[in-house]
């Protein structure tokens, strides 16, 4: 089976670079995926408060069910505490080998192809001052032989 799309692997710093946008990407989708659903959660839990601590007088059950809800909301903001470190480390991994690989390329790849491209052009230059030297005498040469020369002359 074929990717549909295709995965640059003419070069290893390329492909670290390519990567590490993936890795960014993603965490960055993470984030907001961990940020969304505990704020979600912290809101659940809040609707489930309100109306609790909105009584002056409550049971025991009620209590117990507000103490519930609080301790949740405690629990939801330690696990968004937890949850930014490792998203964190995969943006500062991926902006790290995004650059790596950016770096490497520009200086070791692009440097070369550059080069090979100039030293191209130069010999098609050279190539191409070549055949006009050999062609301008073959042109002069073909137009003082020309028939409608010797007609005008007669």
């Amino acid at each position: 089976m074929q990717p549909s799309l295709p995965i640059p692997t003419d070069n290893i710093y390329k492909f670290a670079c390519l990567f590490g946008l993936v890795l960014i990407v993603s965490a960055i989708f993470a984030f907001v995926t961990s940020y969304s659903s505990s704020l979600d959660r912290k809101v659940k839990h809040m609707e489930v408060m309100i109306p609790l601590e909105a009584k002056t007088e409550r049971t025991k059950a009620e209590d117990d069910l507000l103490a519930l809800h609080k301790r949740l909301i405690e629990v939801t903001k330690s696990n968004e505490e937890t949850t930014i470190w490792p998203i964190a480390a995969v943006m500062v991994l991926g902006l790290s080998l995004s650059w790596y690989g950016a770096k490497k390329w520009h200086q070791v790849i692009q440097t070369r192809d550059d080069r090979l491209a100039d030293l191209q052009l130069r010999k098609l230059e050279a190539e191409v001052a070549k055949l006009e030297a050999e062609v301008q005498p073959a042109l002069t040469g073909r137009t003082s032989k020309m028939p409608s020369d010797a007609s005008t002359t007669a």
